[in-house]
């Protein structure tokens, strides 16, 4: 299953266009945003994607009830659940999650930083898609994640 991952849009409506075109010519069939919409019209945009959207609200998320109408599945940090047989923790910072939940966690999809990233605590791989919006890196990117082999397709954004 290819999953699209996609943090810090932060209002940047072009680019999470660009995404989500991205998203659907891969065939993409759910949607995870680690947070950092930021507005109700983003939201529904967002809520465009053809498919399941799993999302946490994000530090620069105000309009919290705002988001909530537009977009049913965003909820406080962390979320888990599963995917294709793999157990998935979503937040906005990493530190929103525990040691504990995260060893019950086969992928952790984390934003914040605007820095894309891969890593490994134990058996958990975690990842970071970076910035949608480009403005603190420079670098707008998404990511691809392949549920079954696990193998993520950073993606650079115009």
């Amino acid at each position: 299953m290819k999953i699209a991952l996609i943090s810090d849009t932060h209002d940047h409506l072009e680019r999470l266009e660009q995404a989500l075109q991205i998203f659907a010519q891969a065939s993409a069939e759910v949607l995870i945003h680690a947070g950092d919409v930021v507005s109700p019209f983003t939201a529904q945009k967002v809520r465009t994607f053809d498919g399941p959207i799993h999302a946490v609200f994000g530090n620069a998320d105000s309009d919290r009830p705002g988001l909530g109408r537009v977009l049913k599945s965003i909820a406080a940090a962390p979320v888990s659940f599963e995917l294709d047989g793999r157990s998935f923790v979503l937040a906005h910072d990493r530190s929103q999650i525990s040691d504990e939940l995260l060893s019950q966690a086969d992928l952790a999809v984390v934003g914040h930083t605007h820095q894309a990233r891969q890593s490994r605590e134990d058996h958990t791989l975690i990842i970071n898609p970076g910035e949608c919006c480009g403005r603190a890196s420079g670098q707008p990117t998404v990511a691809l994640l392949d549920s079954q082999n696990l193998s993520v397709e950073l993606i650079t954004l115009s």
